[in-house]
């Protein structure tokens, strides 16, 4: 785990970079902020494993979005997998109502249509929780790292990618750290 302190970060010897504390880095908000340590993950997969790095990111955050920044951003895998299990708890529920209650040859001809309904529904219900609320730009935290370079042998991070769900905020960060982009140690990349 690499612990950054609060404030400017130093990334490598010769550059170091900061995140705006003027504005809610979710909603854009100006009022009411609190620094915050977003626990921040970046998983490299290889072949056979792969290596994870943890930064705690110092962000401003409101009030409304301060939940936002312990909500880790959900990709596809996640919601196939919340697919699949949806799926197969809602034919294990039909096979047992069929057999102990209903005893019914419909349940069982229509077994594997209703259960992709119920995975359908439960997974679009799920998906639809994590849609942002008022003027949030994410629901899970607003910034990422997408890109990650790193020196083979030693692990020492060379270069470092941001994303972030806010426009105006990604704006402000490119502007207080042109230096490190300039050098291209640092990168913002559109979400």
């Amino acid at each position: 785990m690499i612990d950054l302190p609060l404030g400017k970060l130093k990334f490598n010897d010769d550059v170091d970079f900061s995140f705006p504390t003027s504005l809610c880095c979710n909603c854009g908000n100006r009022t009411g902020l609190t620094l915050v340590e977003q626990d921040t993950r970046r998983t490299t997969y290889m072949v056979a494993g792969g290596t994870e790095i943890t930064f705690k990111l110092p962000l401003p955050f409101c009030e409304e979005c301060l939940p936002s920044s312990k909500r880790r951003p959900k990709n596809f895998v996640h919601r196939a997998l919340g697919f699949l299990l949806s799926f197969g708890v809602a034919a294990l529920a039909l096979i047992i109502a069929g057999e102990a209650v209903f005893d019914s040859p419909a349940i069982a001809k229509y077994l594997v249509p209703f259960s992709l309904l119920f995975a359908t529904c439960t997974t679009g219900a799920w998906i639809a929780v994590g849609r942002p609320r008022g003027t949030q730009t994410s629901y899970f935290q607003p910034v990422r790292i997408p890109k990650l370079k790193r020196e083979f042998v030693s692990g020492i991070v060379t270069a470092i990618g941001f994303s972030f769900t806010n426009r105006e905020y990604a704006r402000a960060f490119a502007k207080e750290n042109s230096e490190a982009i300039a050098k291209r140690v640092v990168n913002v990349a559109r979400t």
